[in-house]
């Protein structure tokens, strides 16, 4: 199937072209360099040296990705995120029952399919069924 053609960036009066439709490549790093700068430190978040002690005692008690969706079939993979089942933004705490261990790919999906890509779109609730 041939790729789409390039159209026009979207921001009025930009000559560039897009080549996935929407904001030219300067446009796309400007909004990203806007959205980082925007976005909280991890410590401001909360997520500064007592979040590391309790990650790590986590992972040290739970070595293995709890992956709900079983896309690691029969095979058991390291975990390496903490991640709260109740995120803390919506008032979930660093209690032991709300955390689970993750590898990475699977807590990167978990954070894409509730945040719709890292808070930027409408969020789903993933129940403790769903784990």
């Amino acid at each position: 199937m041939p790729n789409r053609p390039p159209s026009t960036c979207r921001i009025p009066g930009c000559p560039r072209l897009s080549h996935g439709g929407g904001l030219c490549d300067e446009h796309k790093a400007q909004r990203q360099r806007q959205l980082d700068a925007e976005r909280p430190t991890p410590t401001q978040r909360g997520y500064g040296p007592a979040w590391k002690k309790i990650r790590d005692d986590h992972l040290e008690k739970h070595l293995y990705c709890v992956d709900p969706y079983q896309v690691h079939g029969a095979s058991q993979v390291m975990a390496t995120d903490v991640d709260h089942v109740i995120p803390r933004k919506e008032g979930g705490t660093d209690d032991e029952n709300n955390l689970q261990s993750l590898c990475h790919a699977c807590h990167s999906r978990k954070t894409a399919r509730e945040d719709g890509r890292w808070g930027r779109r409408h969020r789903r609730i993933w129940s403790n069924d769903d784990r």
